[in-house]
Order: C-alpha cells, then structure tokens, then sequence
C-alpha cells in the first residue's frame, strides 16, 4: 500500500490518560500539519496507528482513502473518521489534558496556537505555492525581517509563566515545540529561537 505504520513515542512528562480507543492518525511521512498530533498523543501516552504515506501512494490511493474533507491528516477514532488538523489537535490535547479547562486559559492557548499556524502557512506558501524563485525569496525576505520577528515578539510578551499561561503545559506549548523544531529549521530561516528566550525557554 506504500504506506508505514508505526507509533510515535518519547514522551516527556506524566499525563492524563485517555479511556483505550481505537485511534489511527493518516498524513504524510513528514512532519507537516500532522507532527503537533503526535506529539500530543505521543506525551498523553496514547496509543494510536500512525499511517504515513509517500506522496505518490498518498494521491494513487487517495480516491479510496476516508477524506471527511478530501485531504490529510485525518484521524480515525474507533469506526469514525475526522478531519481538520487543528480540530484533531484540540481533540488530542483534551484527551492528554493538555487543553486548558479554564475558558480563559484556553483562550491563550488556542490564540498562541492560531498565531503559530499563521506563521507555518507563510512558509508553506513560500515553498510550495511560489515556483518563481524571485518571487519566492521576496516572501522570505519577508518572513525573516518582518512576519516572524514581529509574531515572535508578540508571543512572547504573552509568556506568564514557565508556559504561556503559567505553571501548566497546555497544547499550545507543545505546538511551540513542534514549530521550532521543524518551522524554524527550514534552510531559508534566518530567524533563530534562541533571539527569544522566554519561548527557547518553553521548548528547552
């Protein structure tokens, strides 16, 4: 089928364990929008069938795929399938208590999450829907000396604690892991974590 099957591990600290359910997360062999997934999962200690795909088996095979929303990832949970990566996400942070119960918290962190999500999506439209490579350094230039160092800025004057919003790991720090792990480390990044210590802080 072209496809692996495994299941992310390492988890890093003790977590809320979810009631056994039949999971199966669906995307690409790369990290991607699915990496925050199973990050999630993976610190829950929830056991879950990571199913990833090379890009020719993924669209060979795709018309006979379950695509709520005719793309990855997905995530099966018992005999029904999802879509959407930040819906997913949310799930997997509520099953590991990793979504804040306080609505204001929650706020916080949905809003650091957003303003993330933002920042991944200049890059993905930079590298992959900007063939011209005039027009794709310009949105880099971008990138580097405005959108990411402003948005960096902007998150961390939120940090209130050790985390975003204060003594707690919620969703929305696992998610700054995630992004400085595999956003940041794009080749045509120039902006560096460590320019702001208070989120190199979190991921350390």
């Amino acid at each position: 089928m072209g496809c692996s099957q495994s299941t992310t591990a390492t988890p890093t600290a003790a977590p809320t364990v979810a009631k056994a359910l039949d999971l199966e997360l669906t995307y690409f062999g790369i990290p991607g929008r699915a990496e925050f997934i199973r990050l999630l999962l993976a610190y829950g200690k929830v056991d879950f069938k990571d199913t990833r795909y090379a890009f020719p088996d993924y669209f060979a095979n795709k018309s006979s795929l379950d695509l709520p929303f005719g793309q990855v990832p997905t995530l099966r949970v018992n005999n029904t399938t999802y879509g959407q990566s930040l819906a997913i996400a949310r799930y997997a942070a509520k099953l590991t208590g990793l979504y804040p119960a306080d609505p204001l918290a929650a706020l916080e962190a949905d809003a650091v999450v957003d303003a993330l999500v933002e920042l991944f999506n200049a890059v993905v439209d930079a590298v992959y829907k900007t063939p011209d490579a005039a027009q794709q350094q310009a949105k880099f230039d971008t990138i580097n000396h405005e959108t990411f160092p402003r948005m960096l800025r902007q998150l961390e004057a939120r940090v209130v604690g050790p985390f975003f919003t204060g003594n707690d790991v919620t969703f929305a720090d696992v998610y700054l892991l995630d992004f400085f792990h595999n956003t940041l480390s794009n080749d045509k990044i120039t902006v560096a974590g460590t320019d702001f210590p208070k989120l190199q802080a979190i991921v350390d």
